[in-house]
This record gives C-alpha cells, sequence and structure tokens, in this order.
C-alpha cells in the first residue's frame, strides 16, 4: 500500500489480528515500511490502462 492508501491505517491492525488467530503464533508486530517510496512507476500496465493512465 501507499500512505496515502485509505487503509493504510486500518491494514497492519487487520493484519496482527489475522496473524494472531492462528494457533501456531504467539504474538506478532506488523510495520509497514514505505520503501521503496511508491510511485506510479511501480504500477503494472494493466493497473494503469485501467485507471486511464496511458
Amino acid at each position: 500500500t501507499t500512505p496515502n492508501c485509505p487503509v493504510a491505517e486500518s491494514l497492519p491492525m487487520e493484519v496482527e489480528e489475522k496473524v494472531k488467530s492462528m494457533d501456531e503464533v504467539k504474538d506478532c508486530e506488523v510495520e509497514i515500511t514505505f520503501d521503496p517510496p511508491w510511485t506510479q512507476d511501480l504500477m503494472s500496465e494493466e493497473a494503469k490502462l485501467e485507471l486511464g493512465m496511458l
């Protein structure tokens, strides 16, 4: 995701809850790292086409 994504704040908590629900997992901590920084160059051609960027 990107820092401006609507789920950027809720996604880590959702992932952490799902991972912790596994019997084999005792504890976890999810950390989102935006590295490399997101740019439109990271989008697939299909995504760019879908969004009208081509």
